[in-house]
């Protein structure tokens, strides 16, 4: 029977080494800034806000596509039959026509537009009395249309494209505040973990220390030393530091969680997520700044108090829109163009196209139309100036009116912003000086405990003190130990919420999101 015992021992303890040794390879050792990067590369709220500044890029794009040349073809194809009621032309005409055409478009930052176009026309007709037929028409025109009061100058007309380009500023700093976000959730989380970490350790060194103990009272109440209900409370102890344990573990399972969460590290191929192991320990550089030079930095390097200020700028350039649009619609117009004309001219005999009859023609081909064209011979032009005064505009200001409003509520909501960046970075300041006073304390706390237990120990080996407050002091000295890390790990944490009110912990950690200076 003891040889069946010893077997099935022997294998639960070797099913239990292998297990042990799967779950250490199924964890994963990351320092702090293995989880940054990590957080910066599979984060989704990271990764959702990293798609809107390359959005906004499309849309710099298409507003800058307004001022793009256009470019246009056209193709006329004509054919018209009628009666006339003049003997002379004949009792019925046909008519027929081919327009080809070129046209080139081109809107100016001044808000005007100039067009330019070259056509030819080919038209053939049984109309008598013609001189020349078919016909070869060609046409040069250059029009130039410019406002002059409303609509004018290049700071109305780039409008959507500075809009646009302020948004993309506006998408950048939201994604730079939210990676200031995350890198702070980040360090928290994992200092949260080793938080846990240690304090498990604090528990289990405790556990080990009060089972040898109950292991002395026992052989102590065997020879008669100790008695029953020194052994009762040995074992009470016992339980009590094995039910924290367990606490203790569920804390870490939770701090692994977050940290994992926040990562977004990938589970293995059976659907489990892999544990974590936090490689930094919890080390201490005490940070030396005033309040007043982290106020300054914080209003400079907050992408919130940034984006207030491209939002301004948006509501800046609406209120000088709509102003403009209060001016009368003053247009200048000027139109040239350049005619030229070919074709078959027609030789009646006699030199009578009324009786005679066509006895020959002189050719020309459709490209000689083109030469009195280009040669500028026949130069035609007008300049009109065209006024017109919107009765809107007069007794209606809503536009403007509205864009004031919108620009004010902006203007006081980044006030709002610097008040709440001030709040919190005293809260913050404040938080980080008493957490400093707790590091000295803790650990002289800890010191003392430590002595106390001592010098407790040693009364309880000379019969001078029960075991109860031995049991009372072991407690003391772990909740002193436990403090003394929770000290060190909170001293951090506010450093890290210190940076991320500063808005800095992305320069303070040297991080960089993709092609992104920030």
């Amino acid at each position: 029977m003891k040889k069946v015992i010893f077997a099935a021992s022997l294998i639960l303890f070797c099913l239990a080494f292998v297990f042990s040794q799967e779950k250490e390879s199924e964890a994963i050792r990351l320092t702090l800034n293995d989880c940054l990067l990590k957080a910066l590369g599979n984060n989704f709220d990271i990764l959702v806000e990293a798609i809107n500044p390359e959005i906004s890029e499309f849309s710099i794009r298409e507003s800058k596509e307004f001022f793009m040349p256009q470019l246009s073809f056209g193709f006329d194809n004509y054919n018209r039959n009628y009666p006339t009621n003049w003997y002379a032309q004949g009792e019925v005409i046909n008519y027929k026509s081919n327009e080809y055409s070129i046209g080139l478009s081109q809107r100016m930052i001044t808000g005007g537009q100039i067009n330019l176009s070259l056509s030819n026309q080919i038209s053939n007709s049984t109309q008598k009395l013609l001189i020349v037929n078919p016909t070869y028409s060609g046409n040069l025109s250059f029009e130039f249309t410019q406002p002059l009061l409303k609509g004018f100058g290049p700071k109305i007309n780039r409008r959507e494209i500075k809009i646009a380009q302020n948004q993309r500023d506006i998408s950048l700093h939201n994604l730079k505040s939210t990676l200031i976000q995350k890198v702070y959730e980040v360090e928290a989380a994992y200092w949260s973990l080793v938080s846990a970490i240690e304090s498990l350790k604090v528990n289990e060194y405790s556990l080990e220390n009060s089972k040898e103990r109950l292991e002395k009272t026992k052989e102590a109440a065997r020879i008669g030393i100790k008695t029953a209900v020194d052994v009762l409370a040995s074992e009470t102890e016992v339980a009590s530091w094995e039910n924290r344990i367990i606490s203790a573990r569920s804390q870490v399972e939770r701090s692994e969680n977050r940290l994992m969460e926040i990562i977004n590290l990938p589970a293995d191929g059976a659907g489990r997520a892999k544990s974590v192991i936090p490689v930094d320990k919890p080390g201490v550089e005490k940070k030396e700044i005033s309040f007043e030079e982290a106020l300054k930095i914080a209003i400079e390097q907050r992408p919130e108090m940034a984006r207030y200020q491209k939002m301004i700028e948006n509501s800046a350039l609406d209120v000088s829109y709509y102003k403009n649009q209060l001016l009368p619609q003053l247009d200048l117009r000027l139109q040239m163009w350049y005619l030229g004309q070919s074709g078959d001219k027609l030789i009646y005999e006699n030199d009578d196209p009324y009786r005679g009859k066509i006895i020959g023609k002189i050719e020309k081909s459709w490209t000689d139309a083109f030469k009195d064209v280009f040669d500028f011979k026949y130069d035609n032009w007008f300049v009109t100036l065209n006024l017109s005064i919107p009765l809107q505009n007069i007794f209606s200001r809503a536009g403007l009116a509205r864009a004031n409003m919108e620009k004010e509520q902006k203007q006081l909501e980044m006030e709002k912003e610097k008040r709440s960046i001030y709040n919190d970075l005293l809260s913050g300041f404040k938080e980080l000086k008493n957490n400093e006073k707790r590091l000295e304390t803790s650990s002289l706390y800890r010191q003392l405990m430590e002595k106390k237990l001592q010098a407790e120990e040693e009364r309880v080996r000379l019969g001078l003190a029960t075991s109860e407050w031995l049991f009372q002091y072991q407690r003391d000295l772990a909740s002193a130990r436990t403090e003394e890390i929770q000290a060190t790990i909170d001293y951090k944490v506010s450093v890290a919420n210190l940076e991320r009110i500063m808005g800095v912990n992305l320069k303070t950690k040297n991080l960089k999101f993709k092609e992104y200076d920030f």
